[in-house]
């Protein structure tokens, strides 16, 4: 094994487009600072190579097979600290952003990030920072504005939401939803939890009751 210099940033990559893992191999590669030390493309193997190997970033995408981004920004968090998660992906919902944020994410990154953007995140990071660059602060400062200014008013359900609710309201279950839509359970407790306090509803009902009266179902 050749010898990294010891300002090398050891990269663990995840995610479950091959194409897409692939470029960002190539990218990061090419950095002479950054060394990309394993990859994933599915939660299992992320934990595997967490157990047996060493790195300083994680580099998540949210959505993949298994154990997604958001439980392992939680495992990372409380079993490997020292160990610095980026997400890169394609949510741009203010609450899974935020909820990402509240669990330790260092920084959040969207896929139509470009390259100096991502290095930029990497090295940042790494320097104990944190990056969120200008499209997440401006999701996140439009989500708390729209908060503000309608206090009174629900927010608007989104896609993702709305496909949750829809199989809901067919009685699947949490397990079912997960595998319908390739997400994980926990990414599914987390939409739930979003739509119940969006819509107010305080039992499965009243959730059925209000996507009625919106023509959600």
């Amino acid at each position: 094994m050749v010898a990294l210099k010891k300002d090398t940033i050891r990269v663990l990559i995840a995610d479950d487009h091959r194409v897409l893992l692939d470029g960002l191999v190539s990218v990061l590669q090419s950095e002479k600072n950054i060394n990309v030390a394993a990859t994933a493309e599915d939660g299992a193997t992320v934990l595997e190579l967490l157990g047996n190997n060493e790195f300083d970033i994680c580099l998540l995408d949210i959505s993949m097979p298994g154990t997604d981004g958001i439980e392992l920004t939680k495992w990372i968090r409380q079993n490997k600290p020292h160990i610095k998660v980026i997400i890169l992906t394609t949510h741009d919902e203010t609450e899974i952003i935020a909820e990402l944020v509240k669990l330790g994410a260092s920084g959040y990154l969207f896929k139509s990030c470009t390259r100096t953007q991502l290095v930029e995140a990497i090295e940042k990071v790494y320097a104990g920072k944190t990056y969120f660059n200008d499209a997440v602060y401006n999701i996140i400062i439009k989500g708390f504005a729209e908060i503000h200014k309608h206090p009174e008013q629900k927010v608007e359900l989104t896609a993702r939401e709305k496909e949750i609710v829809q199989l809901l309201a067919q009685e699947y279950t949490n397990e079912k939803i997960a595998s319908q839509l390739n997400i994980s359970y926990r990414t599914v407790e987390t939409h739930r939890k979003n739509i119940m306090q969006k819509t107010g509803a305080g039992n499965l009902a009243g959730l059925i009751k209000y996507a009625y009266s919106k023509k959600i179902i």
